[in-house]
Order: structure tokens, then C-alpha cells, then sequence
């Protein structure tokens, strides 16, 4: 038990962590210009020849890749600004200078290209999903630096009666300007090396790792055994991993997404998986797969109180959202249910795997599918047609996993109810 409470702690602490909050934070409030960036990017290349034919004669293809390419094409320059100001929040600093910071030296770390013109001018293309991780961990380290500056009082004080945003105003200006010298000489520093820049020592070092790690399936099923693991034990596991699938995945969605509007075929886009895979597969219906446990339970359960959960749960359920089969069967610290709470997405994520990587069904365009949406619309948005075919294959799945051990929770229920003393 002692190691048990070690490991929530060990979670609860994973989960609270300022850094990985805002790393997670900063990513997700991307969302809104990523959903547009996808939709744009979706209505300009859906093959559909008399839309084509009517986005030609309107002129509208050039704006939707313009919308396309001013959002999730710089998905890095709004990654790096919320990061930084979701930090600044974490460590009880103004925010909006944190994240401005984090912007900034974010772009200084950015390498240089030639022009035709013999000038120099930031090379665009790290600044979409090549420049994610340099965003995060470029917003992480000046940040910190910035709020430690303001920590030691390293500022300039004005003195009193001077307006309260005038004030504010000189007193970052300190901190910032030494946080960007700072950057300026790592930059520099950096340059004299054979990687050429902070950028590319970071997609060399760190970012090439991760993501060829990212690409096997069985990174994405070990943090999804953790996730439900921690789910079983009441820790909301979903958040604790949540900034690791955004960091780890949320780039070979923006990968796919750049590579389709480059012209390639889904066939053709180079990741099977990525945040929106995990998003429409790892859990359908909630965490845990419970879908695919409501309708066992709808089909199969006789007890009037696992019924009751099942009906309850069922259109929630339809929109990714499972508190109530959580809490209300339960499946928290429930030895009865813990094997299929944890073997279904795993099962699920494995499926769909196989099913995408072996030219089956189709890959995934990267599009953001926003949190809430329908299951089978979501996969239709985010795959075309034959996906939510793979998800009712996944669900199906789930069925199975779900079904035995329904039927020992049923009989134990029924017992249970049969028991009851009918009030006189």
C-alpha cells in the first residue's frame, strides 16, 4: 500500500507540475486557430470536383490556404506565446509578459535564411510543426529565466505616485531586456556550432528522438496503460498524460496537415498516428473505451441499477464524456471491472493502428477535431468516411473485452437486489 500511495503521489505531483501545465495549458489554447486552420484546410483540398470547380471560379482557394497557413502554419509562434504565458501564470507572474518573452526569443532561436535579395529572413518553415518542441522548450527556459529575474527584485523601480501600468511597465522592462541578451548570446553561441543553430540543436537532439519514438505504436500504448492505470486508482489519468501526447503528437498532426497541403495523398502523409488519432481511438466514448461497456450494459445487463447507470451514461457517452459510467457503475477501484477499463483502449489503439498502417483505411489528415464532437463524426472529420467504420470495429472490440466481466458485475448486482428486504 505504501508503494501504491507513493505512485499517486508520484502522479498527483506529474499532474501539478507548473512546467508540464503549461506545456499541456499553452498547447491546447492553440485549439481555437487550429480548428480554423483545419477547416480551412479541409474546404480547400476536398476532393469533390464541383466544390473544386466552384472554389476556382469564386477565388476562394487562395484565402482558405491563407487562413491555412497563418495558423496552423505558425502553429509554433502561438505555441510559444501561450506556453510562455501560461508559465508566467504558474509561477504567480504577470502573464502576458511571460508569454511576449517566450515569443521572442522563440523567434530569436529561430534560424536565418538567404534571401534572393542577398538579405536574411526567418526560415517560415520552423515555424509550424518543425519549430513545436524549440517553441516549448525555448518558452520553458526563458520564461523560468524572466520570472527568477522578477523574483530577485532585478528591476526598475519607479517612484511613488507614477501611474500602477506605468509602473508595471518599467519594472518588466528590466528582466526582459536581460532575458533576451541572454538569448541573443545562447543564439549566437549556438551558431558557431556545427548544428548552426538553437533550433536545429534542438530538432537533431531532441525532437527527431521523440518523435521516432512517438511514430511505434507502442509508445502511444504505454502511455495509454498508464493513463487508465492511474484512472483505476481515481487519479484523473487523462490529465496527468495530457501534456505528453499534445508534446509528443500534436507535431505529426501539423506534419500531416502541411504534407496534405502540399498536395500529398492521405496515402501518402507520413505519420499514422498523432494527437487526433489518440483523440478518436484511445477511448471511445471516455477514457477507458465506455462506449463500448454501455451498450454491453444496454444489451445485456439485467440489474436494475447497472441499467439505470447505462441508460443515463449513454448520450453523454455519444460526446467523449464518461463521468457518469466512472463514477456512477463504478469503474474507480471496481476489481471487478479493472481488466476491461484498462485492456479496451489498448485493444482499440492497437486496432486502429493495424488497421491504418497497413493501407486498410485511410491515414489521418491532422485536422483538429474539437473535444465534444459526436463519435463517428468526429472520425468522419477527421478521416473521411471509412474511419468511423474503424472506430465501430474498435467499439465492437470493446464489446467483447466488456461483456464477461459485465456479466459477473450483473450477477453480483442482481444478488445484491434480490436481497433487499421489500418495505412493507
Amino acid at each position: 500500500m505504501k508503494t501504491m500511495d507513493k505512485v499517486m503521489m508520484f502522479a498527483n505531483k506529474m499532474g501539478n507540475n507548473s512546467y508540464l501545465k503549461a506545456i499541456s495549458n499553452g498547447l491546447m489554447a492553440t485549439l481555437p486557430v487550429n480548428i480554423l486552420g483545419s477547416i480551412s484546410l479541409l474546404l480547400a483540398v476536398l476532393p469533390v470536383d464541383f466544390w473544386q470547380g466552384f472554389l476556382d471560379t469564386v477565388g476562394l482557394r487562395p484565402y482558405l490556404m491563407t487562413t491555412f497557413n497563418v495558423t496552423v502554419g505558425v502553429i509554433a509562434l502561438y505555441g510559444a506565446f501561450f506556453i510562455g504565458y501560461q508559465l508566467a501564470k504558474n509561477l504567480n507572474q504577470a502573464a502576458l509578459p511571460g508569454g511576449l518573452v517566450s515569443l521572442f526569443t522563440f523567434l530569436l532561436m529561430t534560424p536565418m535564411i538567404a534571401t534572393e535579395t542577398g538579405g536574411l529572413t526567418l526560415d517560415s518553415s520552423r515555424l509550424g510543426a518543425q519549430g513545436i518542441f524549440t517553441a516549448i522548450i525555448a518558452g520553458l527556459i526563458f520564461t523560468k529565466l524572466y520570472c527568477v529575474f522578477l523574483d530577485k527584485k532585478i528591476m526598475i523601480k519607479m517612484p511613488d505616485g507614477v501611474p500602477p501600468f506605468v509602473s508595471e511597465t518599467f519594472a518588466g522592462l528590466l528582466p526582459v531586456a536581460l532575458t533576451g541578451i541572454v538569448a541573443i548570446i545562447i543564439a549566437r553561441l549556438f551558431g558557431a556550432t556545427t548544428w548552426g543553430s538553437f533550433s536545429d540543436f534542438i530538432t537533431t537532439v531532441v525532437a527527431m528522438p521523440l518523435q521516432g519514438l512517438s511514430s511505434h505504436v507502442g509508445s502511444l500504448l504505454f502511455i495509454v496503460l498508464i493513463q487508465m492505470s492511474l484512472w483505476f486508482f481515481g487519479i484523473h489519468g487523462s490529465m496527468v498524460v495530457g501534456p505528453f501526447i499534445t508534446a509528443l503528437f500534436l507535431p505529426m498532426d501539423v506534419a500531416n496537415m502541411e504534407a496534405l497541403a502540399s498536395g500529398y495523398a492521405n496515402a501518402d502523409l507520413p505519420n499514422v498516428m498523432g494527437q487526433t488519432f489518440y483523440n478518436i481511438f484511445s477511448g471511445i466514448g471516455g477514457a477507458g473505451g465506455t462506449l463500448s461497456l454501455i451498450i454491453v450494459i444496454l444489451i445485456f445487463a439485467k440489474s436494475k441499477q447497472t441499467r439505470a447507470v447505462g441508460k443515463l451514461a449513454t448520450v453523454p457517452g455519444m460526446f467523449t464524456i464518461n463521468e457518469p459510467m466512472i463514477f456512477g457503475l463504478p469503474l474507480l477501484l471496481n476489481p471487478i471491472m479493472a481488466i476491461p477499463l484498462i485492456l479496451t483502449p489498448l485493444i482499440q489503439t492497437t486496432i486502429a493502428y493495424f488497421g491504418i498502417a497497413s493501407g486498410i483505411f485511410p491515414r489521418l489528415s491532422g485536422v483538429a477535431v474539437p473535444f465534444g464532437t459526436p463519435i463517428f463524426v468526429n472520425g468522419f472529420i477527421a478521416g473521411g468516411w471509412s474511419i468511423p467504420i474503424l472506430q465501430l470495429i474498435c467499439v465492437a472490440a470493446g464489446c467483447l473485452v466488456y461483456y464477461p466481466f459485465l456479466k459477473v458485475l450483473d450477477k453480483q448486482r442482481l444478488k445484491e437486489e434480490a436481497d433487499v428486504p421489500v418495505a412493507s
